[in-house]
C-alpha cells in the first residue's frame, strides 16, 4: 500500500506550474524591455522636434546644443535598441516554444 504522504501530483500539474512561472516570467522580463525600447524611442522623438523647432528659427544657441546632445544620446542608444531587439525576440521565441511544452497548450 502507497503511503499518501510520499505520494507526488501528477507530472503535469508539476509541469504546468514550473512552466507557467517560467511563462510569467518571460511576460514580465518582455514588459520591461519593451518600457526601454520606448524610451529610445522618445529620445528620438524630441530631437526630431528640436530639429523642427530650429527649422522654425527659435534660440539658435540654445536648440543647436540640444540637437547636438540629442545627437549624441541617439547614437549611443542604437547599438542599445538593437540589443533590445535581440533580446526580444529571444523572449518571443522562447514563449512560443514554452506554450508548445505546456500541458495545456497540447491538443
Amino acid at each position: 500500500m502507497p503511503f499518501p504522504a510520499l505520494r507526488s501530483p501528477p507530472r503535469e500539474d508539476v509541469d504546468e506550474r514550473r512552466l507557467g512561472r517560467l511563462v510569467r516570467l518571460l511576460q514580465a522580463m518582455q514588459v520591461e524591455i519593451e518600457r526601454e525600447a520606448q524610451l529610445h524611442l522618445s529620445e528620438a522623438d524630441c530631437a526630431a522636434f528640436s530639429v523642427q523647432a530650429l527649422d522654425n528659427g527659435e534660440n539658435l544657441e540654445f536648440i543647436s546644443a540640444r540637437i547636438d546632445t540629442l545627437t549624441n544620446k541617439v547614437m549611443l542608444n542604437h547599438t542599445r535598441q538593437a540589443s533590445l531587439q535581440r533580446q526580444l525576440s529571444f523572449l518571443r521565441r522562447t514563449q512560443a516554444e514554452l506554450q508548445r511544452l505546456l500541458p495545456s497548450h497540447r491538443t
